[in-house]
C-alpha cells in the first residue's frame, strides 16, 4: 500500500471507460510542509490529506461505469470483497439469525461486523464526495 499526501482534498476521477480512480482512507495532516525543490524557500505548513492505497499516488484503481451513488459505492466494496464474498457473508448471517448458538456463531458475526463497517464507510465517503 501507497500513502501520498496532497496539499488539496482529493475524491475521484474517471480512469478509462469502466473504471474510476478513487482516493480512500483520508488522513487529514495538519502542519504538513511540502516538498521543495533543493535550494528553494520550504514553504509555509498548510493542512494536507494522505490518502494510503494501491497504486503509486496513494488511489485505488475501481470497477465502476459511472460517478454515479451506486456504481461508486459498489465499485469500493468490490475493491475489498468480490460478489461472491459478500454473498457468504449474508448467508452466514442468515444461518445466525436461524440459530445464534451454531459454532461458527461468533466467527460469522465479526465477519459481518467488519463487512458492514466497510460497507457503512463506503456509504460515507461516496456521499461526501457527491455532496462537495
Amino acid at each position: 500500500m501507497k500513502r501520498v499526501i496532497y496539499t488539496e482534498r482529493k475524491t475521484f476521477v474517471k480512469y478509462d471507460d469502466s473504471r474510476y480512480m478513487v482516493y480512500l482512507n483520508e488522513e487529514v495532516v495538519e502542519g504538513y510542509v511540502p516538498d521543495t525543490n533543493e535550494g528553494e524557500q520550504a514553504p509555509e505548513p498548510v493542512n494536507g490529506y494522505a490518502y494510503t492505497g494501491p497504486e503509486a499516488d496513494g488511489g485505488t484503481l475501481i470497477d465502476a461505469v459511472s460517478a454515479d451513488r451506486d456504481s461508486l459505492i459498489n465499485g469500493i466494496i468490490r475493491s475489498r470483497y468480490t460478489q461472491t464474498e459478500e454473498d457468504a457473508i449474508k448467508t452466514h448471517q442468515i444461518e445466525v439469525l436461524r440459530n445464534g448458538s451454531i459454532p461458527k456463531a461468533e466467527e460469522y458475526n465479526a465477519e459481518w461486523e467488519a463487512f458492514n463497517s466497510f460497507r457503512t464507510s463506503a456509504i460515507a465517503t461516496v456521499d461526501r464526495w457527491l455532496s462537495d
